[in-house]
């Protein structure tokens, strides 16, 4: 499959909204400009989740066994939950925790870092209330708040390869907007009513990937070019939306209300503009950086931490855009870096794969670059 540079051009940008988001997240009040990169995040999952689909389509749908596809892409998937969901119970956060670990280290021996995960374990759950909530959350989310997207992957891809499976692909979109619903709903109700909870965040798991992941393989059974016009104006409504929200709005139930619309719209949209123009970008920097996206979203969180501490000495106009470029850049840097290391690259992504014939067998000297792994 030829990869395709708009789709790695549109990803660049997806992660910078969703590190913008984060950085947010953690207690920097943004001016107006900082604001709409981060709210534009909303749709960086939904674009992931989309284009995820369509490329295991695509795969699928060129005579690879669905088997061999599913085994693969979710075993990889759910090796780098692990590992990194392992890793963010180990890493230190800040210079603070490096000290302490070397303080420990040096008086009582190396083995006294076990107690460094198993604490952080125990805060995980008291932090969502309880052994069962907290188990839950664990199982669905892993150790660090971003993680979720790849358990959610590998739900959306079970679910999906499971109806192809069973020919049952007609009720693959119902499936996945009941989960949807039901996501929107939890959604809406929890903003309304401080009262209302579950035991989990409806938001993790099958219920939000589906419904996009599904709407990815629908997409990639379309014979026809796309069309640049359903793109224009998804976008343009998505972001007309998207200056709603910011300039508008100032109720918080009304941003949650709008939050469905323009997550999907911007996200649909921009992976209609990726399929329609697809050299948009090539022989940029920006296409050459998408394929590190994936390294980028699982240890960006790694960088937040390390340089938030400094945040509050920066002047305000300043810290919005400096503080998620520097998150950036040391992130892209950690990825290619590691991703040229053979042993090391698995913690980021796997580069190349195997061709599959039809009964799942690989094709003899058949490699290439493979966009699947790159779920970002």
């Amino acid at each position: 499959m030829e990869r395709n540079s708009a789709i790695d051009c549109i990803r660049v940008f997806a992660i910078i909204s969703v590190i913008f988001m984060h950085v947010e997240g953690m207690g920097i009040p943004y001016a107006v400009f900082a604001k709409l990169i981060s709210h534009s995040g909303q749709f960086a999952v939904v674009f992931f989740m989309v284009i995820a689909g369509y490329l295991w389509g695509k795969k699928i749908r060129a005579g690879n066994a669905v088997g061999s596809i599913y085994a693969g892409y979710t075993c990889r998937i759910l090796t780098l939950f692990l590992l990194w969901s392992l890793l963010y119970l180990v890493i230190p956060r800040n210079t603070r925790e490096i000290s302490y670990y070397l303080h420990a280290v040096s008086h009582y021996g190396v083995l006294s870092l076990i107690d460094v995960p198993y604490r952080r374990l125990l805060g995980v759950v008291e932090e969502q209330g309880g052994s069962l909530r907290g188990a839950l959350y664990i199982f669905l989310t892993g150790t660090k708040y971003h993680l979720w997207f790849l358990m959610a992957l590998a739900w959306a891809s079970t679910i999906t390869a499971t109806m192809v499976k069973w020919k049952r692909e007609s009720l693959l979109m119902w499936v996945g907007a009941c989960f949807y619903a039901f996501e929107v709903l939890s959604r809406l109700l929890s903003a309304a009513s401080p009262d209302f909870s579950l035991p989990f965040n409806a938001r993790y798991g099958p219920f939000f990937g589906t419904i996009f992941f599904a709407l990815g393989w629908r997409l990639s059974s379309r014979r026809r070019p796309f069309g640049l016009t359903p793109a224009i104006a998804l976008l343009s409504g998505g972001f007309a939306l998207l200056a709603v929200d910011i300039l508008v709005i100032r109720n918080p139930f009304g941003s949650v209300v709008l939050e469905p619309f323009l997550e999907t719209t911007v996200g649909v949209g921009f992976v209609l503009l990726a399929l329609a123009s697809p050299s948009l970008g090539g022989g940029t920097i920006l296409a050459s950086l998408g394929q590190y996206t994936l390294g980028i979203y699982v240890m960006h969180p790694l960088f937040i931490d390390l340089f938030m501490p400094f945040a509050h000495y920066i002047p305000r106009g300043v810290r919005d855009l400096a503080i998620p470029a520097v998150v950036f850049l040391f992130s892209a840097l950690a990825a290619i870096i590691l991703q040229k290391n053979r042993v090391l690259g698995r913690f980021v992504a796997t580069s190349r794969t195997k061709g599959f014939n039809k009964k799942g067998s690989p094709l003899p000297g058949h490699t290439q670059p493979d966009e699947l792994v790159y779920a970002p």
